[in-house]
């Protein structure tokens, strides 16, 4: 059985790494397509995943982005009509779920963003079997087009599959020359993506640096210009090359980011994590804020506050984060039990309504 997996974003790298190693282990044929996108290539292949690259993002524009995906679109048709896959696997992609339903590919997607409505819209409603984490209202995903009957909730969000079978290395603390649990790690807003409604031209991280401790921050900036925008503090480090993020994150004191997966991600490895995204706030910002392993605020006095608090009870808050995590579901093991039913019923699971949880 070849499955067909679309990896369009930088973090969907490292949420479809362990399912691509499990699959090829369990003697499936794994055929990966991406694009040229926020340094996507490089972090592929630093993983030694094997790709296709097919098209481009679009930029910032709406249409830049429409050009780019029509393009985009025809390419992978070609691809895909020429490797034959039986299924198809993505999160978040708008190409990838038009070029399976209209080949006739069974699929399977994986959404966590019920407010990138343009995106859900050309996704959930050609989708065979949607995951989601259950602390999105099945109405949301339903308003964007999805059909009641290929939802699947589960318990727990995107960003454990990134840590699944992870090793934290240290290499990343001596390339530059860090000391674990003694710095920050700081990520700004998601400036290019079509669901960001914020300031592109400011962001709230830099009016929260002046107020943290004197003590080493690694940015992840997005663009040039976000680069530009941080180089005069003197404590800000910004690697130029793609970097073992996730042991960054494990080592790091604490995590501040105006965006989203680097936030969730740090909280699967047990980092306390500040989030302070300028917008909506997502469903799953909402119920890890409420389960208390996550503080949200976008008010600069207030996030350095928390994070001084942070910083204090290190140690105490991180065991209460490892434990809290340690009980929910991983999107790994639900996808690879999709697939495997898939493949021998010829269809997927029916779907039974999930009971309210309160973990």
């Amino acid at each position: 059985m070849k499955v067909w997996i679309d990896i369009s974003n930088a973090p969907h790298a490292h949420f479809f790494k362990g399912i691509i190693r499990e699959l090829e282990k369990r003697g499936y044929e794994v055929l990966v397509t991406t694009r040229k996108f926020d340094g996507l290539t490089g972090i592929l292949d630093m993983l030694g995943i094997d790709y296709y690259v097919v098209g481009k993002h679009g930029g910032s524009t709406l249409e830049g982005k429409l050009v780019a995906s029509v393009e985009r679109q025809q390419k992978l048709a070609s691809l895909i009509i020429e490797e034959k896959p039986d299924l198809a696997l993505y999160k978040h992609s708008v190409e990838a779920p038009r070029v399976a339903f209209g080949l006739g590919i069974p699929s399977i997607g994986f959404v966590d963003n019920e407010t990138a409505v343009a995106q859900n819209k050309l996704m959930l409603p050609l989708t065979s079997r949607i995951i989601h984490p259950e602390a999105i209202d099945k109405y949301d995903l339903m308003r964007s087009g999805a059909d009641a009957n290929t939802l699947r909730p589960i318990k727990g969000f995107a960003e454990l599959a990134h840590i699944y079978h992870f090793t934290p290395s240290k290499e990343p603390l001596k390339e530059l020359d860090l000391e674990k649990h003694d710095y920050i790690v700081m990520r700004p807003e998601p400036i290019k993506a079509n669901y960001f409604n914020g300031d592109a031209e400011r962001s709230v991280l830099e009016r929260i640096l002046p107020m943290l401790p004197d003590m080493p921050i690694v940015l992840f900036p997005r663009t040039e210009s976000q680069r530009r925008r941080f180089e005069h503090f003197e404590n800000v480090i910004m690697p130029d090359k793609p970097m073992d993020s996730l042991s960054l994150l494990y080592y790091a004191r604490l995590m501040i980011g105006a965006g989203g997966t680097m936030n969730r991600e740090a909280i699967a490895l047990g980092t306390p994590t500040i989030s302070t995204y300028p917008g909506k706030t997502l469903a799953v910002t909402r119920w890890m804020v409420k389960m208390g392993v996550k503080f949200y605020s976008t008010e600069a006095l207030a996030v350095a506050k928390k994070a001084y608090e942070f910083l204090r009870r290190n140690g105490k808050f991180r065991s209460y984060i490892q434990y809290s995590v340690s009980r929910l579901e991983n999107p790994i093991d639900i996808i690879l039990d999709e697939i495997e039913v898939y493949e021998e019923y010829g269809r997927f699971q029916e779907v039974k309504e999930a009971a309210p949880s309160h973990f």
